[in-house]
C-alpha cells in the first residue's frame, strides 16, 4: 500500500452527488464502496470523486488497521475534506465481541471503542460492526452466546453514541443475529440502527421478497445498506448486476417507506473498473 495519503490524480472536487433515484424509485441514496485494503487511501478518494461516489467505507483491518493508520487520521481525513467525501468506518470484524471467554469479549470491546475513536477523529458519522459470536457450537449453547454478545452491545451501543457516532450493526452469517432474527436484536436496543447486507440475508435463506417486507417492517431503523451480489453459494462481493440479487424489489420497498440513507457497494476487489461497474449497474437499474 501507498503511504502517501496525497491525490493522485486531478479531480473535480465539488462534492457531486450520486444521481441514483429516478421517479419510480424515489430513493434519497448516497452511495459508496469499499476501500480495499489494497487500494492507496489518496488516490482512492480521488476516484471516489471522479466517479461522483458519496463515501467510502474504511475496514479498519489488515492495511488499514487501526494501530497502523491511528497516527495518518489528521491526514486522512484532509484528503476526504479536499475532495468533499465523506466516510463511513466498518469496524474489525475479526475481533470477537460474542468470545465466551471474558478476557477475550472484553479485548474486543476496548478495541472496537477504539476503533470508534478514530472513527470519531475522520469524521465518520456512521461505524458498522457485527453484533456475532465465534463461539464452539459444540460447547457453548445459542442462548448462551446471545448473552456474551448482549454483554458487549451493553458497552459498545452507548459508546458509539458518546462518540457521536451512529452504530449502525450488520446482520450476520455464521451466528445467531441473521436477517431472520434481527428484529429481536432492534427491539433489544432501541438506539442502535441498522447495517443491512442484501448477500447476508440471501444466505439466511431470504428471498427479495422476504428481504423487502423486513425492510418495510424496519424501513425506521435501517440507515445503512450493504448492496452487495452473489450467486447464492457463498458472500462472494460482487458488483450490483453479477449475481442474482433482484435489487430492485428489494429497494421498492425502502421506496414505498420513504426511506433515505446511505450504501455501500461491498465489492471484494481493488479493481477501480470493477468497483465503478457496481455504481453504473445500480443507477441503470433504478433507471430502467
Amino acid at each position: 500500500m501507498n503511504d502517501d495519503d496525497g491525490p493522485k490524480r486531478s479531480v473535480d472536487e465539488r462534492h457531486t452527488r450520486s444521481v441514483v433515484s429516478p421517479p419510480h424509485l424515489d430513493l434519497d441514496l448516497d452511495v459508496g464502496f469499499t476501500l480495499g485494503l489494497d487500494l492507496p487511501f489518496g488516490e482512492t478518494v480521488a476516484f471516489a470523486a471522479e466517479e461522483g461516489f458519496d463515501f467510502v467505507e474504511l475496514l479498519l483491518d489488515a492495511a488499514y488497521a487501526r494501530e497502523r493508520i491511528e497516527d495518518r487520521a489528521d491526514t486522512m481525513r484532509a484528503t476526504l475534506d479536499q475532495f468533499g467525501r465523506d466516510v463511513i468506518v466498518h469496524l474489525p470484524f475479526a475481533v470477537d465481541p460474542g468470545s465466551p471467554f471474558t478476557p477475550v469479549r472484553e479485548g474486543a470491546v476496548t478495541e472496537l471503542t477504539r476503533g470508534m475513536d478514530l472513527a470519531a477523529e475522520l469524521g465518520a458519522q456512521r461505524v458498522v460492526f457485527h453484533p456475532s459470536s465465534d463461539a464452539w457450537d459444540e460447547g457453548w449453547s445459542t442462548t448462551t452466546t446471545r448473552s456474551f454478545v448482549h454483554d458487549s452491545l451493553d458497552e459498545l451501543v452507548p459508546a458509539a453514541h458518546e462518540r457521536g457516532l451512529e452504530p449502525c450493526l450488520e446482520n450476520v452469517v455464521s451466528s445467531y443475529y441473521d436477517a431472520t432474527t434481527f428484529g429481536e436484536l432492534l427491539d433489544r436496543y432501541p438506539d442502535a440502527s441498522m447495517t443491512f447486507d442484501t448477500s447476508h440475508a440471501v444466505l439466511a435463506g431470504q428471498s427479495e421478497t422476504e428481504m423487502a417486507a423486513f425492510l418495510r417492517d424496519h424501513a425506521d431503523r435501517v440507515s445503512h445498506l450493504h448492496l452487495v451480489d452473489t450467486r447464492g453459494d457463498a458472500d462472494e462481493h460482487l458488483p450490483v448486476g453479477m449475481g442474482r440479487i433482484d435489487f430492485e424489489t428489494v429497494l421498492a420497498a425502502l421506496a414505498e417507506a420513504d426511506w433515505s440513507g446511505t450504501a455501500t457497494l461491498e465489492v471484494g476487489t481493488d479493481d477501480y473498473a470493477s468497483i465503478a461497474l457496481g455504481k453504473n449497474n445500480l443507477e441503470a437499474m433504478l433507471a430502467t
